[in-house]
């Protein structure tokens, strides 16, 4: 890396404000090194700020499904489908898909699922620290995630593509019938015969916020946020890295990448490719009903989510595959929207603030995550997807194991940053 010894005190930026550069530049601090956090953007505004708000410990199905090459017409033909592409980013996104559809045999399903899953597991030890820091308990409550089907078709499609590979990762559920169903969400209209309940998820009530107070602890600590986007990373001769952006340079003994999907970018200055593309999502926030849920509940057939926050209802939704500077294309939000207000008693749809998000995804479902190769002192933190929100602080205990020379307690082989 540099002189210093592992262990010792050291400089350390963190390209990133999103929840994984946050929690990241926490980690660190609590060692004892000098961080600064860069972002032009606020702490948790940009795709932190719009998720669904779940500690997803259950996601661990990835992306590529068996027959994934097979839907690639309909997503090109339907735009405002669940999942979509653009016809103008296929040529570029062409490597990605195919990288996709290779992960998408089943030997591959299941692997990819087993190495999410070991991050997924310790998912909350991590996260608990930093909220107990920030004092931020208030934001987090232990819900679970309820998925609901209308139609006896689309509970038995989950199971047989969902709960083995469940039961082989060790994902806690439970099968619940109308009945069960009515208990937990007594809000929901009765038309849901069936649900499967994820029960060891936690909620979190705005995500941005929390983001937010995890970066105003850092700053009351001691840390540094500087408002200026990074143009480039370099190593210097003595095996330091100079950051520079638009209006100054610095040096570090460590740099961590942490920058979402814009990762890629800085990732090509330093001849590294990373197999990543912004994987879009939209939500809308709607007014708080008189009877409201519990927890968030996603509609199995429609395939949106509607989560509880502090300023109304979340409905979020959408994989939308088209670069990160494509304008958004709100029509697959909006017939969520349009579907959600016969599910939940007294719900008014009223769109009161719509939002598109840029989720950092790989072709194979798994984060990239650790160092590089012949790069000491840099390190990359992306990657989390639909888990990004889950997987934050974890990112960022394991990046500061690394920092320190410390055992990070896992096997980093699969999730490295040169894989491709």
């Amino acid at each position: 890396m540099s002189d210093s010894e592992p262990g010792s005190p050291k400089t350390a930026a963190v390209i990133g404000a999103g929840i994984a550069g946050v929690s990241t530049a926490m980690y660190l601090q609590r060692d004892g090194h000098a961080v600064t956090v860069f972002d032009p953007e606020r702490p948790g505004s940009m795709t932190s700020y719009g998720n669904a708000g779940l500690i997803a410990t259950y996601a661990t199905l990835p992306t590529a499904t068996p027959g994934i090459l097979m839907k690639v017409p309909k997503m090109l033909m339907d735009p405002a489908g669940p999942l979509s592409l653009r016809w103008t980013y296929l040529p570029q996104l062409t490597p990605w898909l195919l990288s996709l559809v290779r992960n998408s045999a089943p030997d591959r399903i299941r692997r990819n699922a087993l190495v999410k899953s070991l991050l997924l597991n310790r998912a909350w030890d991590d996260f608990r620290p930093l909220v107990e820091a920030a004092k931020a308990e208030d934001l987090i409550y232990a819900g679970g995630m309820l998925r609901v089907f209308r139609t006896d078709q689309a509970f038995e499609g989950m199971k047989a593509r969902e709960l083995d590979l469940m039961d082989y990762t060790k994902r806690s559920y439970e099968l619940l019938n109308a009945d069960e169903i009515r208990q937990m969400e007594p809000a929901l209209e009765p038309i849901f015969p069936h649900a499967i309940y994820s029960t060891d998820s936690r909620n979190i009530r705005n995500p941005g916020r929390l983001t937010e107070v995890f970066a105003d602890h850092f700053v009351a600590k001691g840390g540094t946020i500087d408002a200026n986007a990074v143009t480039d990373i370099a190593r210097t001769s003595d095996g330091k890295w100079r950051v520079k952006t638009d209006r100054a340079e610095n040096v570090f003994d460590a740099v961590v990448v942490a920058a979402g999907s814009w990762s890629r970018r800085l990732a090509k200055k330093l001849g590294i490719r990373l197999m990543l593309e912004s994987e879009r999502g939209y939500h809308v926030m709607i007014p708080t009903p008189e009877q409201g849920l519990n927890r968030s509940v996603h509609f199995g057939e429609e395939g949106f989510m509607m989560s509880p926050m502090e300023s109304g209802y979340r409905i979020s939704t959408g994989v939308e595959l088209a670069g990160i500077d494509a304008p958004p294309d709100y029509r697959r939000i909006r017939r969520a929207v349009g579907a959600a207000e016969g599910f939940v008693k007294g719900l008014k749809v009223e769109e009161e603030s719509i939002w598109m998000g840029r989720r950092p995804s790989t072709p194979d479902t798994v984060p990239i995550l650790g160092g590089v190769s012949r790069m000491d002192g840099l390190y990359f933190a992306t990657g989390g997807a639909h888990i990004g929100m889950s997987l934050g602080p974890t990112f960022g205990k394991i990046i500061a194991d690394l920092v320190a020379g410390r055992d990070p307690g896992i096997d980093l082989e699969p999730y490295r940053p040169d894989r491709w």
